[in-house]
């Protein structure tokens, strides 16, 4: 009993819901304008009425009106209502004033409806059935005065506001605005409240020109598309008299290289065949320009339409070319003038033309980007446009050409966007990067191609965009289609080097992908690509640099990291590509990149080969491209500055200075000094002090830093930084470790060295003279 009780009351509920819902979508009207017009400030100042656009009131459902439901229509207050008319279209009963039109005229004291006069808050009757109630100049109820029986005819009615005057606020405060018809009706009304745009205030009336669609001319000139002046409103031209050269002036004024010929000019609307005449002249800016002569006001009692239609002028005119123009252009129309009913100098301007000239066109119609080094990439597409008629003519064979380092691989979609002519595909030349095709069947409008879906193949290095250039006979023209992205970023911090020298130390090499997934894991084949790092000739790498992935999840197969080619080349095997990318950027532009790899403890070897400049590292390898079979080696590597050899191969090798085992006399040049210590030999090795040999090199004794508790000799000089450690088998240049088969070691107070290898890590060249049993610092 329970569950059923409560089940009635759920239905009970849902009906009275559906109900309140279906009351709500029931009892509505429909506001709307039928039209709404351009007013403007300066004809308002003049104290005329004028007319505003029509209310339209509809009922969407029948019989949602009902007995004293009313509607407030309101104006803003500075309108001011002088004459209505409300009219009710023939809808048939049971509405009595179906088909009927009642007019109201306002002053200051009331309103008249049908010649009966009413006080301001009293209720006049539209025929039996509606009444009207005048609150103010500015505002009117409509109020249903009888209990229609249901039907299906809905209620509708048009109120056209004839006349009314504006007084909005001063010129100089004036701003455009909407004048709003505001409808309130109260929430169980059958009518809906809103606001509905009956007019628009503009500062002043102007005028405006249009053009049709652009003709095409030559070098012998030619006709241009008819142009179209109008008038917002009547008088919106001012009359410029005999002075309309000078003052009050409208024009009209060519593109340079183009003059008026011969005008036409049809007048319409307001404009009489009296209204407006020309002349041609040469304006300030050196342009042709038609100066229009207003001879009569649109706004002329005695005008067409009798003052009241804005003036309607068609302009038809041929040109000139006064100039050799080599170039196809648009052929454009300026309007301006000092007229107050034009604007300004120069306010629009219009496409009355197009100058074509012989000649070929190549245009992109959208931009792809690229990446080097990949298979099949979509390049953008682009249009052929002959720049006359049968320049493109059939029997002729066109070129597709895309710059060196770019093959194609998709042909290309080819359809007419103008014109007519169907082309043959015949080859593919010069190394894939050129298509052949026949034309045919051309017809005798101009024709415009395009190419789209095509894709290319790219070596890693390919110029930073792709242009693709069109050849017919003589005829020839490019366009971009494509930008390249580099799949990696390369950074070295650098260095300096001298010729025939072991272990110099350079510093670290960056190579940062772009995007995730650049350097890939595994070639065309399906084997384990790589990435090769290697020296120009006459380089090497003295030891196995460290290769450490910095950031991303790129990972590398660090056991197959070594040196090949008489250690020219570092190889880094990749292990696996990656994926998730690292976002960089500011804002909205952040976008991924991929992992971070460097390569650190650089040492290079030189030999006397090594020119003076810059010392190139070239980086390839499966790793960074796909397309090596494709193209040539030279264009499948990057380039690197890593550092600078500073000095040529030399002829003769000057001696610096000189030290001899068992004496404590040492030769700097020419000049002879003496140290505390003498050099031995040792396991087949010339010890020598370190502090004398770093002082015959040229270095302070400031530069040369003993530290008794660590153990450690520091030397500083310009270019780099050694530190030797007593007893150890290896030293550091500028933080590199270099491994020797020899440690330093203290005799007499002070530290003992093998002479090569300070010389060496200092940079300086030594030899042995085993005659003279002397050591030689070059």
């Amino acid at each position: 009993m329970r569950i059923a009780l409560l089940l009635t009351v759920a239905f009970l509920l849902s009906c009275l819901a559906l109900f309140v819902t279906n009351q709500k979508a029931w009892a509505e009207t429909s506001n709307s304008a039928l039209w709404c017009p351009n007013l403007f400030l300066d004809t308002v100042q003049a104290g005329n009425t004028v007319e505003l656009g029509a209310l339209y009131i509809s009922e969407k459902n029948a019989g949602s009106i009902k007995e004293n439901d009313w509607v407030t229509i309101s104006l803003p207050s500075w309108v001011k209502l002088k004459s209505i008319r409300i009219y009710f279209p023939p809808t048939y009963l049971p509405y009595s004033v179906s088909g009927a039109t009642y007019k109201a005229e306002f002053d200051e004291n009331g309103f008249t409806v049908n010649r009966e006069v009413y006080s301001y808050g009293d209720w006049a009757g539209l025929g039996p059935d509606m009444l009207l109630q005048a609150v103010s100049p500015s505002s009117f109820t409509l109020k249903v005065n009888k209990n229609w029986i249901p039907t299906k005819t809905c209620f509708k009615a048009t109120i056209y506001f004839d006349q009314v005057l504006l007084q909005p606020q001063a010129a100089e405060e004036f701003k455009p605005l909407d004048i709003k018809a505001t409808l309130d009706a109260p929430s169980r009304s059958g009518f809906s409240s809103g606001s509905v745009t009956v007019a628009k205030l503009q500062l002043a009336a102007r005028s405006s020109i249009s053009a049709d669609l652009p003709t095409q001319i030559t070098e012998s000139g030619g006709s241009l598309a008819d142009i179209t002046l109008k008038e917002d409103a009547p008088g919106a031209l001012r009359v410029n008299g005999e002075n309309f050269l000078t003052r009050d002036t409208v024009k009209l004024t060519l593109s340079p290289g183009f003059v008026w010929d011969q005008v036409k000019l049809i007048p319409q609307g307001g404009f009489g065949s009296d209204s407006v005449g020309y002349e041609v002249e040469t304006d300030a800016s050196g342009g042709s320009a038609l100066y229009l002569k207003i001879g009569r006001s649109s706004a002329d009692p005695g005008a067409p339409g009798e003052g009241k239609l804005p003036g309607q002028l068609v302009i038809k005119a041929t040109v000139k070319v006064d100039k050799n123009l080599t170039e196809g252009c648009e052929v454009k129309v300026f309007y301006g003038g000092t007229n107050p009913g034009v604007g300004g100098e120069r306010v629009a301007e219009v496409t009355v033309a197009k100058y074509l000239v012989p000649g070929l066109k190549v245009v992109a119609r959208s931009k792809t980007t690229v990446v080097a080094g990949r298979r099949d990439q979509v390049l953008g597409s682009f249009a052929v446009l002959e720049g006359m008629p049968n320049d493109l003519p059939s029997g002729r064979s066109l070129h597709l050409t895309l710059p060196e380092g770019v093959k194609w691989n998709r042909l290309p979609e080819v359809f007419c966007e103008a014109g007519e002519a169907n082309l043959t595909f015949l080859d593919r030349q010069n190394e894939g990067r050129t298509l052949v095709y026949r034309i045919e069947n051309t017809g005798a409008d101009r024709l415009s191609l395009c190419f789209e879906g095509a894709t290319v193949d790219l070596a890693v290095y390919a110029p930073a965009e792709i242009k693709v250039t069109v050849k017919c006979s003589r005829l020839s023209g490019n366009a971009s289609v494509a930008q390249v992205r580099s799949p990696v970023t390369l950074a070295a911090a650098g260095g300096d080097i001298r010729i025939g020298l072991p272990d110099q130390p350079v510093g670290e090499v960056t190579v940062k992908e772009n995007f995730p997934g650049a350097l890939r894991a595994r070639d065309a084949s399906g084997d384990r690509a790589y990435l090769e790092l290697e020296l120009p000739p006459g380089l090497r790498f003295a030891q196995l640099p460290t290769v450490q992935v910095t950031s991303g999840d790129l990972e590398l197969y660090q056991a197959g990291i070594q040196l090949a080619d008489g250690d020219r080349t570092l190889v880094i095997p990749i292990e696996r590509s990656s994926v998730a990318g690292v976002a960089e950027g500011k804002g909205d532009k952040k976008e991924k990149v991929g992992g971070t790899l460097i390569v650190r403890n650089i040492l290079l070897t030189s030999d006397r080969t090594v020119p003076e400049g810059p010392v190139d590292l070239e980086i390839k390898g499966t790793a960074l491209s796909e397309t090596m079979e494709l193209f040539a080696d030279r264009q499948n590597r990057l380039q690197l500055v890593i550092a600078r050899c500073l000095t040529p191969a030399p002829r003769e090798v000057k001696v610096r200075a000189v030290f001899t085992v068992g004496s404590s006399k040492y030769l700097v040049g020419d000049r002879e000094e003496v140290m505390d210590v003498v050099p031995y030999i040792k396991d087949g090795r010339v010890y020598a002090p370190v502090r004398y040999l770093a002082r015959a090199v040229g270095l302070k004794d400031s530069d040369i830093l003993w530290d008794e508790a660590a153990g450690t000799v520091t030397l500083l000089t310009p270019r780099r930084v050694v530190l030797f450690r007593v007893g150890e088998k290896s030293y550091t240049v500028q933080g590199v470790e270099v491994s020797r088969d020899a440690a330093p070691e203290i005799v007499n107070g002070r530290t003992m060295l093998p002479y090569r290898f300070l010389a060496q890590a200092l940079g300086f060249g030594a030899e042995w003279d085993e005659i003279h049993r002397q050591v030689l610092i070059q």
